[in-house]
């Protein structure tokens, strides 16, 4: 009997046909991806923030679909037609957690699916697919698996795929961390492979196109070193529209929200930067209306003037996600700093503070070099003084020396007794 299953299993792989297993397992990736399309659109389409926060309530249930898929393929995930799975698995972690809340079960699936995909599927077709889940990790496991799919994988858009998760690795999202003039050219050289293998793929829920063009423009205007874009926003103190940049000192940009207490916090020693930076400006900005800030500045007794974004036209300019970030910015507008405050904001402030500083040092016009000193005669009427260096004096004019000490008589060495 058992040879006669064989035989048939065999039969079906010549002939294409797929196993049980795998039947399962795609009814169950298509029903998910159907029921989560219709939510999306939806969603898209709701007109008012009620009907946004119901359909929010009735999302599609990831944990039932996290049971019946690991028990299509929780078996043998090693196949390749299990890397759909894989890649479903990898993006959903919080459903497995509650599909499996016991012990550290999820945990072992999500490393058996990291197993079989660094083992078995890195050159598969679709093995790209999982760059999205791994490029969300700080795992150095997760990012080998990227490079081995960007250089084994031989399909174009596999490798797009695993060189855009690559990119979004590198890239320093929070913190104070500066940016490394390498790592930025090495993620342009990783976007460029994505634009031109998988431009029109999806990393994830995200189209490429979108995602590329969006950190393509951080790192042209919002990186160390390029200038920012302009800002002109009215004023809390006077009502004055405000441009940005000046021209006349370095600004500090403090995003910052009076709804956040982080932000709030941080308000407060940035007012006190003005005392310790003279030659600095402080300048505040908050997406909120004009009372509102009023009314905060108050609150917080800060005598500081803020620009109101109730548009929240700067935040998306700066790419603003949360508060407090802060930007520096010298006299035209170039970013000489950027980050999210953390320990090593002060340290960076007055490491960028006074490096502009001595640029600025650098480019002062200098002094031109004194003239020599004129060494002015004792007698300005002496025939001396009407006497060019370069002719000689007359003999009768000559300065006359003292004569030296004559040397004493030359005598002839005495002669040596004769011995008797």
């Amino acid at each position: 009997m058992k040879r006669v299953l064989c035989v048939i299993a065999g039969t079906c792989g010549l002939l294409g046909w797929a196993s049980a297993d795998e039947i399962g397992m795609k009814n169950v990736l298509s029903v998910w991806n159907s029921r989560q399309a219709d939510w999306e659109s939806a969603f898209k389409i709701a007109e008012t923030d009620a009907k946004r926060a119901e359909l929010l309530k009735s999302q599609p249930d990831a944990v039932s679909a996290a049971r019946d898929l690991w028990r299509q393929v929780g078996r043998d995930l090693s196949k390749p037609y299990a890397l759909p799975a894989i890649v479903w698995f990898l993006d959903h972690p919080q459903a497995l957690e509650k599909a499996f809340p016991n012990g550290d079960a999820a945990r072992k699936i999500v490393l058996n699916c990291l197993n079989a995909l660094e083992n078995n599927m890195v050159m598969e077709k679709g093995a790209g697919q999982a760059a999205h889940a791994l490029s969300n990790s700080r795992d150095l496991r997760c990012r080998t698996i990227l490079e081995k799919i960007k250089d084994l994988n031989q399909f174009p858009e596999d490798q797009g795929l695993a060189s855009l998760g690559l990119a979004m690795v590198m890239k320093e999202s929070s913190g104070m961390q500066q940016d490394d003039s390498r790592l930025v050219a090495a993620r342009g050289r990783l976007l460029k492979d994505a634009i031109i293998k998988c431009y029109d793929a999806k990393f994830g829920p995200v189209p490429v196109q979108d995602l590329v063009k969006e950190e393509l423009y951080e790192i042209l205007n919002l990186n160390i070193g390029q200038t920012g874009p302009k800002i002109k926003l009215p004023s809390s103190a006077t009502g004055t529209w405000v441009e940005i940049p000046s021209g006349d000192k370095p600004v500090l940009l403090v995003f910052w929200d009076p709804r956040d207490a982080m932000s709030v916090k941080f308000l407060e020693k940035a007012a006190s930067l003005r005392k310790e930076f003279p030659g600095m400006t402080v300048m505040p900005i908050a997406p909120v209306s004009e009372e509102g800030v009023k009314k905060a500045l108050l609150n917080l007794n800060l005598d500081i003037p803020s620009l109101v974004d109730a548009q929240a036209v700067a935040f998306k300019d700066y790419r603003v996600a949360h508060t407090p970030r802060v930007y520096l910015l010298d006299p035209k507008g170039k970013i000489l700093m950027r980050g999210t405050p953390d320990m090593l904001f002060d340290a960076n402030l007055y490491a960028a503070m006074n490096k502009f500083g001595e640029k600025a040092d650098e480019k002062a016009p200098q002094a031109p070099p004194a003239a020599p000193a004129v060494v002015i005669p004792e007698r300005i009427n002496s025939p001396d003084t009407r006497v060019p260096a370069s002719r000689p004096l007359p003999a009768s004019r000559q300065p006359v020396r003292p004569a030296a000490p004559a040397a004493p008589p030359v005598s002839a060495p005495p002669l040596r007794p004769i011995p008797e």
